[in-house]
């Protein structure tokens, strides 16, 4: 279809077709409110107002002149825009004191009023008109950078390399602007490898927007090098600690953020959990057209932040010390440790691996654990197999068959009514390229060193199959992902959370629980300490029942800090 305006039929971009809630222009009752949460200040032409990486910068709104909003790019330098008077610079980072991902300078004369990090969080949170026009702009600004990879960091790597597509999936997830270049298919790439010293077996690289470059990094190496992880919280003492940013323990941030305590937020890879790997969530209450699980937990995310969560990501709970009933120690990865009057384990659940030959050997070369856009431009045209009979697998399937030249659907039960919604499985019949194979299962994995073919088995008959297959995507149920917990909590046989009733009074009795009363619904058997989403047991398995618990929990987390409170008040003195 042609766009308006436009002879070549190119799609208008984002920053295009919405440029005036992108870059909008404020009124001078609008200048005036802001005016009074921030300073004047007065920069000369040339100055630099900000750089590019730079944490904490306050939002600058511009009285006079004009400021350049500018970031690096392969090429040199690009003018993002230029904001007149009445315009305003900042973007969703800077609700949480993230790395610029474009510098400001002055490009003549300017009077700003200078709004640090703080009164931006009060001006979003208590300016009803203010926080809708400001929160917009901001999402839209980080949207337009990711849509045009031209700038930010780039990634250089292999499509055949697992450590890439853990990368790739890493600053994807984190709504981080990056370019993403491939060593088997893009011009210029060896000789930029040549040039930077690079050995292919260093491979990914990461070359941050400030020039750095790292070999085969850590995601925390990747984090501090973008500005996105948070700065020490060694010592650090908060109301709530969630560990887990998936939809329920998001939930838990918002509402606890948002009615005034003090909340941290832990978790290892990304906001939004499995739920977050989803391409397309279509039975979520109020989204009759879909969601993805990437713009729900981002959208849940910024949400949080805006109340004034801190959510440390990439930081992972390796550890909880539960001696006792007061605040809960929680040592994150690093070495740094915390402390929480109360904490909700939200860590979720993971999907099982088939005990198969070779499977780990092919994990991000032909064997994949989600259904992004990225897999899906790596098997076009090409058969691939999505094995389960959840929604997941129903998700991931219906999402590759526009792409894929045959899915196969491979499940051990004898049908998929007793695990998958309806809608799912009206979308899979009714797809040309997607065959159920019922009561069937991988045998064995084959290649050399990318995943080649695939032998599968009808259980009832015996029969073997083999597939040239270059991808298989995995969704076989899920394992709580409860190691780091070390035995504070009581678990069910399968190792998920047991809260509230499901507490037997022998496992209160063997957790030392202090009070006359019961474990709260969703407490566990420590005081303070709850669960929440796919980690507790007995939960039900969809996003909007994670985002129920989560929110319902502040409830209770309330109920126990106001204990805890009384308690102390009623200690006789020394």
């Amino acid at each position: 279809m042609t766009t308006p305006g436009d002879p070549t039929g190119r799609a208008p971009s984002i920053r295009e077709s919405r440029r005036d809630q992108i870059f909008p222009t404020l009124t001078e009752r609008q200048l005036a409110i802001l005016t009074a949460y921030g300073e004047r200040r007065r920069y000369p032409a040339g100055a630099v107002v900000f750089e590019e990486g730079q944490r904490h910068i306050p939002m600058f709104v511009v009285l006079s002149g004009a400021l350049e909003i500018v970031r690096r790019t392969a090429s040199g330098e690009e003018v993002v825009v230029t904001d007149t008077a009445g315009m305003f610079t900042g973007e969703v980072g800077q609700l949480s004191g993230r790395g610029a991902i474009a510098g400001g300078r002055a490009r003549e004369d300017s009077e700003v009023v200078v709004i640090d990090e703080a009164a931006v969080r009060r001006i979003v949170v208590g300016e009803a008109e203010l926080s809708e026009l400001i929160m917009r702009a901001f999402i839209l600004r980080r949207v337009a950078l990711i849509e045009d990879p031209a700038g930010g960091a780039t990634v250089v790597g292999s499509r055949h390399s697992n450590e890439t597509l853990l990368l790739r999936h890493f600053l994807t997830r984190n709504a981080q602007p990056h370019t993403y270049l491939d060593v088997d298919s893009d011009a210029g790439t060896a000789e930029m490898l040549q040039r930077f010293g690079v050995d292919t077996e260093e491979l990914p690289v990461l070359i941050c927007s400030d020039g750095r470059l790292l070999r085969k990094p850590s995601l925390r190496q990747v984090a501090d090098c973008l500005g996105l992880g948070p700065e020490r919280l060694d010592g650090r003492t908060y109301d709530v600690a969630v560990v887990g940013a998936g939809p329920a323990g998001l939930a838990t941030a918002v509402y606890a953020a948002s009615e005034g305590l003090h909340v941290l937020v832990l978790d290892g890879k990304a906001p939004g959990g499995q739920a977050g790997t989803t391409s397309r969530i279509e039975n979520y209450f109020g989204f009759p057209t879909g969601i993805s699980g990437q713009a729900l937990a981002g959208r849940g995310f910024v949400q949080a932040e805006k109340f004034g969560a801190e959510v440390a990501i990439p930081r992972e709970g390796v550890r909880m010390e539960c001696a006792g009933n007061g605040a809960v120690a929680i040592h994150i990865d690093g070495g740094e440790r915390i402390t929480a009057r109360t904490v909700v384990v939200a860590t979720g659940a993971r999907y099982r691996k088939p005990a198969l030959a070779n499977l780990e050997r092919f994990e991000g070369r032909g064997i994949y654990y989600a259904a992004s856009f990225m897999e899906a431009q790596l098997c076009s045209q090409q058969e691939v197999i999505v094995v389960g009979g959840g929604n997941s697998a129903g998700q991931a399937a219906v999402f590759l068959a526009p792409y894929a030249k045959q899915v196969h659907v491979l499940v051990r039960g004898a049908g998929l009514a007793a695990s998958m919604s309806s809608y799912l499985m009206q979308r899979i019949e009714g797809a040309a390229n997607i065959t159920l194979h019922t009561e069937s299962e991988i045998v064995a994995l084959e290649g050399e060193q990318d995943l080649e073919q695939v032998r599968w088995r009808h259980r009832p008959s015996e029969t073997m199959h083999d597939c040239a297959v270059r991808a298989v995507f995995l969704f076989l149920g899920a394992n709580p992902n409860t190691a780091w917990i070390d035995g504070c909590l009581a678990l069910d046989a399968a190792g998920f959370v047991k809260t509230g009733a499901a507490i037997s009074a022998a496992e209160l009795e063997a957790a030392h629980w202090p009070l006359a009363r019961p474990p709260y619904p969703l407490e566990t058997s420590r005081v303070g300490i709850f669960a929440v989403g796919d980690v507790r047991s007995g939960s039900v398995k969809r996003v909007a029942a994670a985002v129920g618990e989560g929110s319902s929990a502040v409830q209770t987390i309330h109920a126990v800090l106001a204990e805890s409170r009384s308690r102390e008040t009623s200690r006789p003195a020394v």
